[in-house]
């Protein structure tokens, strides 16, 4: 059996053969799946690009995901995002500062207003390893989110909808929202 010596390392050549052959499908997977991430990733950016304030609050009929104890209020801003259901209504994300959803809601083109174009999207994720301080503020956040000796209730950060083609359900940040016929 050959063997190779790497200080008082000993590997006999099938393992060295595993090992790199381990590291270039592993390499591969990362290439891809970030390859993949970025496409949905400019979709996203480049599909919902306004910034609009909120006119008037959803009625009882309209879709509004809401994190506990958090409510949506005229004056908000809402990011434009990806549509749960295609029912003609203006899906938004309502963010705090720090950049995460703390309502998701659709809204009639009567209840809402442009603002204008996002500097930059919401999709957009800060590298995990960047600390909270460091990450820019949400320049367009919602009126009333207090960041208190707790951390206030939010939905996680914009994630695009995970749309299920067998079931009941589709998942909305982090929630199962029942599908429409």
């Amino acid at each position: 059996m050959l063997a190779i010596s790497i200080g008082a390392i000993e590997l006999d050549k099938g393992a060295l053969l595993v090992a790199v052959a381990s590291l270039v499908v592993l390499f591969l997977v990362f290439v891809i799946g970030g390859t993949k991430m970025r496409r949905i990733k400019r979709r996203l950016r480049e599909n919902y690009r306004f910034i609009y304030r909120v006119i008037s609050v959803p009625s009882g009929d309209q879709f509004a995901l809401k994190a506990e104890g958090t409510s949506i209020e005229v004056g908000d801003y809402g990011w434009e995002a990806e549509p749960i259901y295609q029912d003609g209504l203006i899906y938004l994300h309502g963010l705090n500062p720090r950049w995460q959803v703390v309502w998701y809601a659709g809204f009639r083109p009567d209840q809402v207003g442009v603002v204008g174009p996002k500097p930059n999207s919401q999709y957009y994720s800060f590298p995990y390893y960047m600390r909270a301080e460091k990450v820019p503020q949400c320049p367009f956040p919602v009126q009333k989110y207090q960041f208190g000796k707790y951390p206030a209730y939010h939905l996680g950060f914009p994630v695009e909808i995970a749309r299920k083609r067998k079931g009941q359900y589709d998942w909305v940040q982090g929630k199962s929202v029942p599908k429409r016929k």
